[in-house]
């Protein structure tokens, strides 16, 4: 966490005070009154980040809501640094006891196709700048060693709680991260706990 050209993780500092090219993935650092994960550097000055946290009581039909409320309230020289991304998603859905497991429990599904395995957050000119919840196919693409999520401990956590993805599953449920790690796609979409609900995450762009 001490590499050089950024502030310690827990010091709270405006945008202007970090270098995030020089970030390695799964980094934790404070901005202006949030405190992040650095997920990825997606190219030309782009930077995947997540809140390190996640937002209580929210079901999966209300994190929309949720995702708005808390990006309005955002510092406005955060704001100013977010990226467009689509001004809605095809996620496509995907049931639980069709994915087939690699890399250990619940780790990385390996039989995505079609709208799901397409569904990566990615900028798009004339979008809409906002905070988004992370797809089934992006926490795939992000776990494993030297990634924004190394392990099953670091992708979820009993402090930190579950948190739901965008990823719907057939019916009435969606995927979800358990405070295990592990990804779930039978938890119910009204399912609102004091355990785990909205983790957002943003793109956000800084010159090198």
């Amino acid at each position: 966490d001490e590499e050089l050209g950024n502030p310690d993780y827990d010091e709270d500092s405006a945008p202007s005070a970090f270098n995030f090219h020089l970030m390695n993935p799964g980094r934790i650092f404070t901005m202006a009154g949030e405190q992040y994960r650095y997920l990825e550097n997606m190219g030309n000055g782009n930077h995947l980040i997540i809140r390190h946290d996640t937002i209580l009581n929210t079901s999966w039909n209300a994190q929309e809501g949720v995702l708005t409320s808390w990006y309005g309230q955002l510092d406005p020289a955060v704001q100013a640094m977010v990226q467009p991304v689509a001004n809605s998603f095809t996620t496509g859905e995907v049931a639980d006891d069709s994915v087939i497991w690699t890399g250990g429990n619940r780790w990385l599904p390996n039989n995505l196709e079609g709208a799901v395995a397409a569904d990566q957050t990615q900028v798009i000119p004339g979008g809409t700048a906002r905070a988004f919840a992370l797809f089934l196919a992006d926490v795939t693409r992000l776990s494993g060693p030297g990634l924004g999520f190394p392990n099953h401990a670091q992708r979820g956590s009993d402090t930190l709680g579950w948190w739901w993805l965008r990823t719907p599953a057939p019916g009435v449920n969606a995927w979800s991260v358990s405070t295990a790690g592990n990804l779930h796609g039978s938890t119910a979409r009204t399912n609102s706990s004091i355990y785990g609900a909205v983790r957002p995450a943003l793109i956000i762009n800084q010159a090198n």
